[in-house]
């Protein structure tokens, strides 16, 4: 069987105990009630995933679809994702992500009649956006969005790009195509329009969660993401011809829902505000459109949806990035041994990079490679090996007992142009011990009376 959504659900319900919570309860979308539950589990600190089984569709009707939150809301989930087993270190699943994207992955093109995927197909006015739960997040938001994956097919070259994005919902045909500056979906958009061509394009709501983390690689542009899944997958991705384009885009056979559309050339919508993965709201701007063609799902399919800003986003986004730098980094320096974007980042301006160092600019040169690959990052901090990059305590006893403030802190200007409230300068903290010595020796507890001792803790 190839993997999936309901398989990774099952499989981990049956693996761990308590980590999914299956509520039948009537909670309502619409009114912001999913992201109201999931921040009550957040402060409880209880990381579960969710399956709301009684969701309203956005036309207030009973929703035959079920809505799916937190499949990465912790790294041992992720690891699950992969298949990789208890994990002893977080370090461990970076590691596997960094191996995974350069693995070459393959397809297996099979007919739509046996695709899940091509269940039921709605076309014309049938593929009416209403008939979706698309649910209203926070507070402030513009309105009801969509909050996975878009993919599109290059113009004059053979590759697929899926890359995560939003949708706001307009009209039941009609919804936002929020292409950002950095994304390959903005660059494609306007090659299409270049062209005045409509663009296809797809929105994939819902698929296994190694899927989406392979979307989030820091890939170049060109790259097959279809065989970047695959490698994720550790199988062959499963594609079908569309509904509306049939064998010349092809789409993911496995997926639960998928909304295919065309972006008009030259046309644009208003989006926003809209609380996003730093915890602020995006202001309006505008943004190309997508005029729906099809809708095709399972029976009784599973829309996955996210809460903004929160764990599971930030892991989605930086575990997948965090292998991707490591592989960059690792060419140049390859006493490089952990890379971390914590949470305190929102997992995408904070970078805790360890190394073993052979020279002393090394540091600089790994915060430096870290800034040129995420276009989000303001602050790389180097720290020994001797550092766990993932305990945030130890990281800042580094800062605090490492750092001279007069020469092992570098302000570099005009570096990030992303979001110009940021601020475009960054920095590097090296928190690393000098090559030439006289330093301290770290305090350290005793091997053989810690293990000793490990027995009651069992």
């Amino acid at each position: 069987m190839a993997k999936d959504l309901p398989g990774f659900i099952a499989q981990e319900g049956a693996k761990r105990e308590g980590s999914v919570i299956r509520e039948k309860n009537f909670i309502d979308a619409n009114n912001y009630e999913t992201v109201a539950y999931l921040k009550h589990l957040d402060i409880r600190n209880e990381p579960k995933m969710v399956l709301f089984e009684n969701v309203p569709a956005l036309n207030g009707k009973k929703s035959e679809f079920s809505l799916f939150y937190n499949p990465w809301v912790t790294r041992q989930y992720v690891a699950d994702s992969l298949d990789m087993g208890d994990i002893k270190s977080s370090m461990d699943v970076s590691l596997e992500v960094a191996r995974r994207e350069l693995q070459p992955g393959s397809v297996e093109v099979i007919p739509p009649e046996k695709a899940p995927v091509k269940q039921v197909v709605l076309t014309g006015d049938k593929a009416d956006l209403r008939t979706l739960p698309i649910p209203m997040h926070q507070k402030d938001d513009a309105g009801a969005y969509l909050t996975m994956a878009c993919a599109m097919k290059g113009l004059n070259r053979d590759f697929y790009d899926i890359t995560f994005t939003k949708n706001k919902f307009y009209e039941p045909r009609r919804m936002s195509f929020s292409a950002h500056k950095h994304h390959h979906l903005e660059a494609m958009t306007c090659e299409y329009e270049a062209a005045n061509k409509r663009a296809p394009v797809i929105v994939i709501l819902g698929h296994h969660p190694a899927f989406y983390l392979s979307t989030c690689c820091m890939t170049p542009m060109g790259n097959n993401d279809y065989l970047t899944a695959s490698a994720f997958l550790n199988e062959p991705l499963r594609l079908t011809p569309s509904t509306t384009w049939g064998d010349k885009f092809l789409v993911p056979a496995d997926a639960e829902v998928i909304i295919e559309g065309e972006i008009p050339p030259h046309v644009r919508g208003t989006q926003n505000p809209f609380g996003e993965i730093l915890g602020y709201y995006q202001v309006e701007m505008q943004v190309p459109v997508i005029e729906v063609t099809a809708i095709t799902y399972r029976r009784n399919g599973i829309v996955e949806d996210f809460w903004p800003g929160h764990m599971d986003h930030w892991n989605l986004g930086s575990i997948p990035k965090e292998g991707s730098v490591y592989n960059v980094i690792k060419k140049n320096i390859p006493g490089i041994k952990a890379i971390h974007l914590p949470p305190s980042g929102a997992g995408r301006c904070i970078a805790y990079i360890s190394i073993k160092k052979e020279f002393e600019n090394e540091p600089n040169k790994a915060g430096m490679q870290a800034f040129v690959e995420m276009p989000n990052l303001k602050l790389a901090v180097i720290v020994d090996d001797d550092v766990d990059v993932f305990n945030e305590r130890e990281v800042m006893w580094a800062v605090a007992t490492r750092v001279h403030w007069d020469k092992d802190i570098e302000i570099i200007r005009e570096v990030q142009s992303f979001r110009g409230w940021l601020g475009d300068s960054v920095a590097i903290i090296d928190a690393t011990i000098p090559l030439k010595g006289g330093w301290p020796k770290r305090n350290e507890v005793h091997p053989e009376a810690f293990d000793r001792v490990a027995k009651f803790f069992k």
